[in-house]
């Protein structure tokens, strides 16, 4: 779904500089030419959010029939304020995908002169031209009004013939909108405290005025010349990180170019998938249930898994000596030494004093040979 954010003035092309000197800024016919001609041919949807106070009645009408000629399935919510030809724009989206905020506004009016507009003298048939015209236009208007609201003539006429700001309530009455949009999280605002906090924000938004190489940048935008650029918006994830998105303000969209890649859950639950530097998926919260099933099955095996390797766990002691048998040979070399090729010498059978000869050849030392050689002649001398 493509964004288009209509929050600025309703203006022609060669009205553009008066806005830029002065520090504002608006919007044309062809800046939705662009918007369209920019769009992702396999894009079939757009939401409009409008916050505008009207403007040029032709570049209005061009954006309102722009939009409905598109073939794209239109969406238009209100925020902040919608008047006059902004009204207009927002009836180019079915009832059915036409909203609000809840302290948004929308007025509607009959087709005036303003105050200054002739610099010419005026006589009877000029001025039955200039009526005839101004008729014209109401005429026109209301018909729309009628025609994409699906109400009586007079109840809208009695609305325009008013001029007054109306609410959420009365713009589903009188069919401008078919529902109000729901509060998904609390903000906590800054409250003004005095006077000089006003007057600080004031200052703010004085600074805020763009430079003269701003205004031609912005012209060359505007000429067709150079591309608007991108501004990001950072975004903190539930978990303290940082997603970038380029939208200048409102909610991030699918298609949106955004950094790092990832997927990213928000303060409110919502989860953002990015992948090659654009956000791919959006979900919703409880949106994922199989997936937190999945996540929950494979936390309990890692927790088997490490109940596991804990019971095997091996002490210190146990780990030096496969540490000496690995540096001595390793296992190889533990089953030689295992294998002992030792054989005890054999026990003697017989009873008495007589010791087996083996042993006495195999063990006696020099001191046992003297002693034997001892007795051998004592043996003899007796004998004689």
């Amino acid at each position: 779904m493509a964004k288009l954010f209509i929050n600025k003035d309703i203006a022609a092309d060669a009205d553009k500089m008066r806005y830029w000197l002065s520090g504002d800024d608006c919007v044309s016919f062809s800046d939705i030419q662009g918007f369209l001609s920019w769009m992702d041919p396999s894009d079939n949807s757009i939401e409009v959010e409008l916050h505008s106070c009207g403007g040029d009645c032709i570049e209005g009408y061009a954006i309102y029939d722009a939009l409905r000629a598109s073939g794209k399935e239109i969406s238009c919510t209100v925020v902040g304020l919608c008047a006059s030809m902004a009204t207009v724009i927002l009836l180019a989206a079915p009832i059915e995908r036409r909203k609000m905020y809840q302290h948004a506004q929308l007025l509607i009016h009959e087709p005036y002169c303003p105050k200054g507009a002739f610099n010419e003298d005026l006589t009877i048939g000029s001025l039955q031209e200039k009526m005839n015209f101004l008729n014209q236009e109401r005429n026109k208007m209301l018909s729309l009004y009628v025609e994409r609201t699906g109400k009586a003539q007079e109840e809208i006429e009695a609305q325009m013939i008013a001029g007054s700001w109306f609410g959420s309530d009365k713009a589903v009455e009188l069919g401008f909108i078919s529902s109000v949009m729901p509060a998904m999280s609390a903000k906590v605002e800054k409250p003004v405290i005095n006077n000089q906090t006003i007057k600080t924000e004031m200052k703010e938004k004085e600074e805020k005025k763009p430079t003269v190489a701003e205004a031609f940048r912005m012209l060359g935008v505007a000429l067709g010349i150079s591309k608007p650029e991108a501004s990001g918006m950072v975004i903190t994830t539930s978990t303290g990180e940082e997603l970038t998105v380029e939208r200048e303000e409102g909610e991030i969209q699918v298609g949106d170019t955004a950094s790092p890649d990832g997927e990213f859950v928000l303060e409110d639950g919502r989860t953002v998938v990015v992948t090659d530097g654009v956000i791919t998926e959006i979900k919703e919260p409880g949106s994922g249930g199989e997936d937190v099933e999945a996540l929950q099955s494979r936390i309990e095996e890692l927790e088997r898994q490490v109940s596991d390797l804990t019971a095997n766990a091996k002490s210190e002691d146990e780990i030096r000596i496969l540490s000496m048998v690995e540096k001595a040979g390793g296992e190889s070399w533990l089953r030689k030494a295992a294998a002992s090729h030792y054989t005890p010498p054999l026990r003697s059978t017989q009873v008495g004093n007589k010791k087996p000869e083996s042993n006495m050849s195999t063990s006696s030392s020099k001191i046992d040979r003297m002693l034997a050689e001892k007795r051998e002649k004592f043996k003899q001398r007796y004998n004689k």
